[in-house]
């Protein structure tokens, strides 16, 4: 996606970074489908480790500087997509947090029987809901700080991603 604003390359940057940990999450899911147990390689384990990090802040930063672009974006006629991408948001939250939870639990103590197929279904479930939401916010939210902001706006909201 081309953009010529700086919060409009920050979002996409963000977009992009996460669509690399969600292929590599449902990479681990399908090599690990069905009842098996998995037995972590050090690669697989990184990925969760990735993730874990992801959810434990960058995700609900990201959340966070798209939200404070909705009223600007409302003002402006996206009334209805700035609620839609907020309703993602709200329905993503807290399968992150779980997911997050999940994840921790699995770099301490390594997976079981019960552990595993949780968190492949939070995984999934994530992978799911938030490549739809990028792909939604990659068609309206960054193609809108283009139009909708000026320089002055695009330097104060991408600073603001940037602290």
């Amino acid at each position: 996606m081309h953009t010529d604003s700086l919060t409009g390359r920050l979002l996409h940057d963000d977009h992009h970074r996460v669509m690399d940990l969600l292929d590599r999450l449902d990479t681990l899911f399908g090599r690990h489908g069905g009842d098996s147990l998995p037995v972590l390689t050090a690669e697989e384990r990184n990925i969760v480790v990735d993730l874990a990090a992801e959810l434990d802040g960058p995700l609900e930063s990201h959340f966070a500087a798209a939200e404070a672009l909705f009223p600007v974006l409302a003002s402006a006629g996206g009334h209805e997509w700035t609620a839609d991408l907020l309703e993602d948001h709200e329905h993503m939250r807290p399968i992150a947090r779980r997911l997050g939870r999940f994840c921790a639990l699995a770099l301490r103590e390594g997976f079981d029987r019960d552990s595993w197929p949780v968190l492949r279904s939070f995984g999934e479930e994530l992978v799911r809901v938030l490549v739809l939401h990028i792909q939604k916010e990659e068609t309206t939210l960054v193609p809108a700080t283009d139009a909708l902001l000026s320089a002055e706006e695009d330097r104060a909201f991408s600073a603001a991603m940037n602290s």
